[in-house]
């Protein structure tokens, strides 16, 4: 008898807990009006980014290096071996 209450007792947490963790799950994906908001202002200060000649990733375009011919380049190192290929 005592083995069924204690049984009952683990089983009645353990579903509480995942009920608990499953609200608090649905909490964090719903669309909030603050979370909203924060992401409207991430996306106003992205920057673009450009493709660097030499080795092809990409970097902001604050960041980037130019050559004389406005081509991108991600450091000064890959526009100076860029600039002495034939």
């Amino acid at each position: 008898m005592i083995v069924r209450l204690i049984v009952f007792i683990a089983i009645f947490f353990i579903g509480w807990w995942l009920y608990r963790q499953f609200m608090l799950f649905k909490q964090g994906q719903s669309p909030n009006k603050n979370k909203k908001h924060s992401a409207d202002e991430k996306d106003n200060t992205q920057e673009s980014m450009v493709r660097c000649e030499e080795c092809k990733t990409f970097t902001p375009k604050s960041h980037a290096v130019y050559d004389t011919e406005k081509r991108a380049f991600c450091c000064q190192e890959h526009l100076e071996s860029f600039s002495q290929k034939p």
